[in-house]
């Protein structure tokens, strides 16, 4: 057997090696709305973003609400919501950095099939909700707080109605994600509120029916980053990163691609 002298500068190296500090991959948290998760638009994009960015995409599904609540603690170094006005609420705070408009899906009423083709609309989503209300057709509401029980309670404004004048012989108030109130509103055969990625990667249809759908006013999605002087730990850099590539071309090609069952759910802003 012959054996290699121990030289000085293989002591270096190895002294080197061993100082040198571990490697981390980047990562970063991402506070989001429940619909983008179980759509499985993350299982879409997450893998293309570590391979091209090297950064591995942690998300926290949660509604709107409490995902701008986990911002306002530190808790995520970017959100990805769609409800506009929490969102500008979140900028005004200071603890929001900026808001880019990502993506659009659609909003959705679904009903049992022999009712769902009686909602009749002359102008737009919120004379469905009007028609609803004066029928007394059962009703189920995420009751939430979330992004889709924001755009809710505004459509019953927009009616000139206020839900919590509502019997609950009808209008029901669940306090669950979209999955459980989809659950919930078949099993009732109610009408509810969807965002349309949703309702398509849904398997418990049961008798439901999309009754309307609106083409008029979208479920946008934005990206909002964090204020590095409100909350210093979190990673800016490569939540910016992360905005940037989701944006640019590459991105929009990326959103555009994906579909479920057949469907192309969100288009690109």
């Amino acid at each position: 057997m012959i054996f290699k002298p121990i030289t000085k500068l293989s002591i270096l190296i190895t002294i080197v090696i061993i100082c040198l500090p571990p490697v981390f991959a980047k990562s970063i948290l991402v506070q989001s709305s429940t619909s983008l998760k179980n759509s499985g638009f993350y299982q879409h994009i997450i893998p293309v973003i570590k391979n091209e960015l090297g950064i591995d995409l942690h998300v926290v599904a949660v509604g709107t609400g409490q995902a701008v609540k986990n911002a306002l603690n530190c808790d995520g170094d970017l959100l990805i919501t769609h409800a506009k006005e929490a969102e500008l609420d979140f900028l005004k705070t200071g603890f929001g950095s900026k808001r880019s408009e990502l993506m659009y899906s659609h909003w959705l009423i679904i009903g049992p099939e022999d009712m769902a083709n009686s909602l009749t609309v002359k102008n737009d989503i919120a004379d469905a909700f009007y028609l609803i209300f004066s029928r007394k057709y059962k009703f189920v509401s995420r009751g939430d707080n979330s992004g889709t029980h924001m755009r809710e309670i505004k459509l019953w404004e927009k009616a000139g109605l206020n839900p919590r004048k509502f019997s609950t012989n009808w209008y029901m108030e669940v306090g669950s994600g979209q999955g459980a109130t989809l659950n919930s509103s078949i099993q009732l055969e109610a009408f509810t509120l969807t965002d349309s990625a949703t309702w398509f990667s849904f398997q418990n249809k049961g008798n439901a029916q999309i009754a309307y759908k609106d083409e008029k006013n979208f479920n946008v999605y934005s990206l909002t980053t964090i204020n590095s002087k409100k909350c210093p730990n979190i990673k800016l850099n490569e939540s910016e990163e992360v905005v940037d590539f989701l944006t640019s071309k590459r991105g929009k090609a990326l959103i555009s691609s994906f579909s479920i069952n057949g469907e192309i759910v969100f288009f690109p802003l």
